[in-house]
């Protein structure tokens, strides 16, 4: 129904579509206590309805903010100000005001941060230690599994030890094993030699148990220093590093995820994947613990407790105190040595 509006002056101007129709025209919209009109250019009026039937869309920036009304008509104004003082709608002025930059929003930005490095510092270990309390075993042999799969396809070979050479390593590591007792936690330890000349002198521990070492490192190291670094790495296997570390490369995914939204599938695959081949590297308080758990498990073995720290001095004069720096996830070869030297004159 038309009528005529002359006398209605109170009004914000915009543009409206008619309903299920894509015809744009010039229109001012006018609200007084009991009536809104929807009034056209040439002052007639296009739809008339009750105020509290508007249906006002949320105000954000300088967007246009639009009416919609009962019989489906949409309009469209960009004064918001008016609009709200018209309808007499403080919510979408309320929501403004807080878009604004405002030393609130610095607070409450703070705040979040603070809340976030919170969560990571002490949520993140009490979510890791219930969740490894909870991951079966047989998630975590075939965790096992699947790294080893994927060891051998890109860096391992098959070892070129003697059998004989191997036989001594593996009694070596059956005594450490024994030795372990009430500690060894249910896990399935197991000897996996391989040459991994990219490596060179080392070894892993994987979290059901799986201790992967290498040939250059039984070539080089003495039974004592091999028995030292086997304990260090049942160590990280007793203590669940492994584990751990995964589950906290997982919850770094989750937070970076949270802070930045919809990160894409590529991104994703970025962080996560990232994540996990950064949780095999363990962090500077895992290595430390590993090696005074190492030393102590190698003693009860029958072994010399200063394997461990003469293979460092090894590893130093081969190649430096690469490690040593701050921002090394592993501490460096001297600190190491220190922190065992300091462990056996404090027996």
């Amino acid at each position: 129904m038309v009528h005529n509006a002359q006398n209605i002056d109170a009004s914000v101007t915009g543009r409206a579509y008619p309903p299920l129709s894509s015809r744009e025209m010039a229109a001012r919209l006018s609200v007084d206590t009991n009536t809104a009109w929807l009034i056209d250019d040439d002052e007639r009026v296009i739809v008339q309805c009750d105020p509290l039937k508007l249906q006002l869309g949320t105000r954000v920036g300088r967007a246009e903010r639009h009416v919609v009304l009962p019989d489906g008509t949409l309009f469209l104004t960009n004064h918001h100000d008016a609009l709200e003082h018209l309808v007499g709608d403080r919510r979408g002025s309320l929501l403004h005001r807080y878009e604004r930059l405002h030393p609130r929003l610095m607070i409450v930005l703070l705040a979040c941060l603070v809340g976030t490095w919170g969560v990571w510092k002490y949520g993140l270990p009490i979510l890791m230690s219930l969740a490894v309390w909870m991951t079966p075993p047989t998630l975590i042999a075939s965790i096992d599994k699947t790294i080893m799969q994927t060891i051998d396809a890109i860096a391992a070979e098959p070892s070129r030890l003697p059998d004989k050479k191997k036989e001594e390593v593996q009694i070596s590591f059956d005594l450490i094993i024994s030795a372990l007792g009430s500690q060894a936690g249910g896990h399935d330890y197991k000897l996996e030699f391989r040459n991994m000349p990219g490596m060179g002198p080392n070894a892993m521990a994987l979290p059901n148990g799986t201790i992967v070492i290498t040939d250059d490192l039984i070539n080089i190291a003495s039974p004592d220093a091999v028995a030292g670094v086997i304990g260090h790495e049942v160590g990280h296997v007793a203590q669940q590093h492994g584990l751990r570390q995964i589950y906290r490369s997982a919850g770094g995914f989750v937070l970076i995820s949270l802070l930045a939204g919809d990160t894409g599938p590529i991104l994703e695959d970025v962080l996560l994947e990232g994540s996990l081949i950064l949780s095999l590297s363990y962090s500077r308080q895992h290595e430390l613990a590993a090696d005074q758990f190492g030393v102590r498990l190698a003693e009860r073995a029958g072994f010399d407790p200063k394997g461990l720290s003469e293979f460092f001095d090894l590893m130093v004069s081969h190649h430096g105190d690469q490690h040593g720096n701050w921002f090394s996830t592993h501490p460096g070869f001297k600190e190491r040595i220190e922190h065992l030297d300091a462990l056996t004159h404090n027996r």
